[in-house]
């Protein structure tokens, strides 16, 4: 395949951990798959429809928070703040370094560009025909792991269907990461559709030799900022940490109510799921990062993830990890994991992603 031009339009300028990580895994699956070099487009506003998407993001803030009072407090959110400021400094550190973004250029052409993974087909900011498989600069297009969120068809004015499906029409090749998402993309796309698993959990970053942290004892926190904040998950969580004797570190989003926030890179963040004693996730990055560290982990679902959270449980047999009473909150962290058996389907997984990558990259 030596001199083809390969690219991935996905998220990757989103500040996030996951974001930055599927980016760097996928990137890296491509090179070894192509043997050529792989860059990043830009996603492009240009045309963007409405949506009737009735799902919110903001759902998941609408109980009010349960913040501890006080004059300590304050200074603590305070100083919480400021360390996310610099941990967000180190994410787009990274972007720079390891993803090689630089100001925003889709003058390129390739020969192919692969859409995802990440949401791409979400509606959080309106249906993005570019993402939906309009790429002007590829002369094929295909997607790998792709997810639509919290997305639904019906979402779709019947008067912009025809834009959709002709955009989804210039898909090569059709690749999601949950069943919702093939869902979504059934009826809006006539040609088959396989089912691959996100880029973080079949590279190679399991594999990353882990550096030492100073911090012991603690469970781990990773979702969005402020995001655990009703007097039933706080109390559970810390009660939980209590009874092992544990502190409780919150990294990714800041979370007021936990002991310590640690801003780290994306490398880092790796280091502090290995070394931590429990994690407690409400994201679907958070438990990848969790799964390929072997860690014991529960899992909070929300209104505004549960079509892929709940995909990547049963996908990895994982479904007993997810937290339907805060009350059994310590029966699921403490519950055992049979990693040998997701080992086994993580490496047969990996096996398929490449098969499926080498087979549709022969442009």
């Amino acid at each position: 395949m030596g001199g083809k031009k390969y690219a991935i339009l996905s998220m990757q300028r989103i500040v996030n951990f996951g974001s930055v990580l599927q980016a760097y895994s996928l990137r890296k699956i491509l090179k070894e798959a192509t043997d050529c070099p792989v860059s990043f487009v830009d996603i492009d506003d240009a045309t963007v429809l409405s949506s009737r998407q009735t799902v919110r993001n903001s759902v998941d803030y609408d109980a009010p928070a349960a913040y501890p009072p006080g004059l300590f407090q304050r200074a603590k959110r305070w100083i919480f703040a400021r360390c996310s400021a610099w941990n967000k400094h180190l994410i787009r550190k990274f972007m720079k370094e390891e993803l090689s973004l630089a100001d925003s250029s889709n003058a390129e052409r390739y020969d192919c560009v692969v859409v995802g993974s990440d949401e791409v087909f979400n509606h959080s900011k309106g249906i993005r025909l570019q993402l939906h498989g309009d790429v002007k600069q590829a002369d094929k297009v295909i997607s790998y792991a792709a997810s639509c969120g919290s997305a639904m068809p019906d979402d779709i004015s019947p008067d912009d269907l025809h834009q959709v499906r002709s955009a989804m029409a210039q898909f090569s090749a059709m690749s999601v990461r949950d069943h919702a998402t093939e869902n979504y993309v059934s009826a809006l796309y006539d040609g088959p559709i396989e089912h691959h698993l996100d880029p973080v959990l079949v590279g190679d970053l399991y594999r990353r030799p882990h550096r030492p942290v100073k911090l012991k004892k603690y469970l781990l926190v990773y979702a969005y900022g402020q995001r655990i904040r009703t007097a039933e998950e706080i109390n559970a969580i810390r009660n939980f940490a209590k009874t092992k004797g544990l502190k409780t570190v919150a990294m990714g989003g800041t979370q007021f109510w936990c002991d310590f926030y640690i801003p780290v890179s994306p490398f880092r963040v790796l280091d502090y799921f290995y070394s931590a004693d429990y994690v407690v996730t409400d994201t679907f990055h958070g438990t990848i990062f969790s799964v390929i560290n072997q860690k014991k982990f529960a899992v909070i679902v929300r209104k505004t993830n549960e079509n892929k959270l709940i995909g990547l449980l049963q996908d990895l047999q994982l479904e007993n990890r997810r937290v339907e009473n805060l009350d059994a909150i310590a029966e699921v962290l403490d519950a055992e994991i049979d990693y040998q058996a997701i080992g086994a389907v993580l490496e047969q997984e990996r096996a398929r992603t490449r098969a499926y990558l080498k087979t549709q990259l022969e442009v």
